[in-house]
């Protein structure tokens, strides 16, 4: 078992539909890139300069990989859901990460998704250097999922 805090944090989303809404959660966890892993969720702690990265990370199928993670399902044809994430860093402290999904666009998830990383600074007595917000959207034809993650993991 790992004792130290993760040093990487990658993001990634992805959508799709599916012949269940478990289907399509699972479909849309392999398009972003982390289907093939037991993924564990965790609370929104980003640990103290971790590296905010943009490539995938290679984790073997199977392993146990903490994550945090915002997503949204629904069989409502024609239905718009959003999954959304945002990371608060701070210049001299851990971050923070804030997750927001359900029907709507990300100009419906973005803002409340900043405003709770910004109070989770505040409430922390920390100082927020900048926040980074990912979401991602789908319109369902059938039976759809959307995802948004922020890997967790040891470089």
């Amino acid at each position: 078992m790992r004792t130290s805090a993760p040093n990487i944090i990658w993001l990634t989303e992805g959508t799709a539909e599916g012949d269940s809404t478990l289907n399509a959660f699972d479909n849309a966890l392999l398009i972003a890139g982390i289907g093939n892993w037991n993924l564990v969720k965790v609370t929104s702690v980003a640990p103290r300069g971790a590296e905010l990265i943009h490539e995938p990370v290679e984790i073997e199928a199977g392993s146990i990989v903490p994550v945090v993670l915002s997503e949204a399902r629904s069989n409502c044809r024609g239905e718009v859901i959003t999954a959304c994430l945002g990371i608060g860093l701070g210049r001299d402290s851990h971050g923070m990460i804030m997750e927001h999904a359900g029907p709507g666009t990300p100009g419906d998830m973005e803002p409340v998704v900043h405003r709770m990383v910004e109070e989770s600074f505040a409430r922390r007595g920390l100082e927020l250097d900048r926040v980074v917000v990912r979401s991602v959207c789908h319109e369902v034809a059938h039976i759809g999922a959307c995802v948004a993650a922020a890997v967790l993991w040891w470089r």
